[in-house]
């Protein structure tokens, strides 16, 4: 297969899939994850859009990965709808911060400091109190997977434009966390002018005793991971770089979708992140002639006209979205700007059989 996206498929290891909310970023990367599989053998679509939308896309109901958890294989009745080989190995996986950091936690910390870790209020809403830990744990999965070999390719599917840019600067944002004087202060070092004040009662009072000692508890066993994360944050920022990672960008001929994928390029080109492809989902066709091919023999009155109408406006929106077309591929020459049309089939599986198709 030689196909727009196909080098990208067979060469990279993970492929970031961004873009703005309704752009169809979910279908597009469940077809991209379809395609690499009948090349690929071993293929994991990932995704840390809290809306779960790429389990319906395979068919699933939210609640069987609603907690995320280890990624789980395609059935080969699936696989069959697709028309992906039934040895291929393909699985898909939502994103829980929570899985993630209990593994980190365990593979890092004594059983009883763990225990005692896991007790307190502040580890229980950890992944709702820190920005950016989501990001950061789809980092820690994706790398530990490729590390581990699970994986020839992974899909990530990542959060719409805006947090799709709050993706990119997660390894930062944690860094500074980390570096941070609420981490400092909390330093198990005698002598410390903070650990001199912490025994005093009215800090419990303000905190409440159990909050307090928890509080404490807290800071000092999860600072135990500190060196850990920001060893990884380190690396995670040269992830986006790396030769083995492909950013792909998807938008819709729609005027503010195009403003918000330019804002997305613009974006990674500042911070030195290759994009390699760009995909524009939901293109209408030049293909009028299908309409008179489809109109009835017997009409109501008035309605060849109503017909004729439809058909001009269905002409228009194709014309605007080849001139879309036209324009990114002038402005990102030597990208790929694929163009995927829109489907209008109410079958999930033939769309996203068709797309696979298109993209590669």
């Amino acid at each position: 297969m030689t196909g727009p996206l196909s080098e990208l498929i067979r060469s990279k290891r993970c492929i970031l899939v961004c873009g703005g909310g309704g752009v169809g970023k979910t279908t597009i990367s469940a077809s991209l994850a379809i395609a690499a599989a009948r090349i690929r053998s071993r293929v994991l679509v990932l995704t840390i859009d809290p809306s779960h939308r790429l389990l319906q896309a395979f068919g699933y109901p939210d609640a069987l990965l609603h907690s995320g958890g280890e990624p789980l294989e395609l059935s080969s009745a699936v696989k069959e709808a697709l028309q992906v080989p039934a040895s291929a190995g393909l699985s898909i996986a939502v994103l829980n911060p929570r899985y993630v950091i209990d593994g980190i936690v365990d593979q890092t910390l004594s059983p009883s400091k763990a225990g005692n870790l896991r007790k307190t209020v502040l580890y229980r809403e950890m992944t709702q109190m820190i920005h950016g830990l989501q990001e950061y744990t789809a980092y820690e999965w994706v790398t530990r997977m490729i590390s581990e070999d699970r994986y020839d390719l992974i899909v990530l599917d990542t959060p719409p434009a805006f947090h799709a840019k709050e993706f990119f600067n997660a390894p930062g944002k944690i860094r500074n966390l980390m570096e941070s004087r609420v981490f400092q202060i909390f330093l198990p070092k005698t002598g410390s002018w903070f650990r001199s004040m912490i025994s005093f009662s009215w800090i419990e009072k303000l905190l409440g005793e159990g909050l307090f000692r928890e509080s404490v508890l807290f800071f000092e066993t999860f600072f135990s991971l500190r060196d850990r994360i920001l060893a990884r944050c380190q690396d995670l920022a040269a992830f986006f770089k790396s030769e083995t990672v492909g950013v792909v960008a998807v938008g819709t001929p729609e005027l503010a979708a195009t403003h918000e994928l330019e804002g997305l390029a613009g974006f990674l080109r500042e911070k030195k992140i290759p994009l390699r492809a760009i995909v524009i989902n939901q293109v209408e066709m030049p293909d009028v002639g299908r309409w008179e091919e489809e109109v009835p023999p017997e009409l109501p009155s008035g309605f060849p006209d109503k017909l004729k109408q439809l058909a001009e406006h269905h002409q228009a929106r194709s014309e605007r979205s080849l001139a879309v077309l036209e324009r990114l591929r002038q402005g990102y020459s030597g990208l790929p700007v694929v163009a995927v049309p829109m489907s209008y089939s109410a079958d999930g599986f033939v769309i996203l059989r068709n797309n696979s198709i298109t993209l590669i």
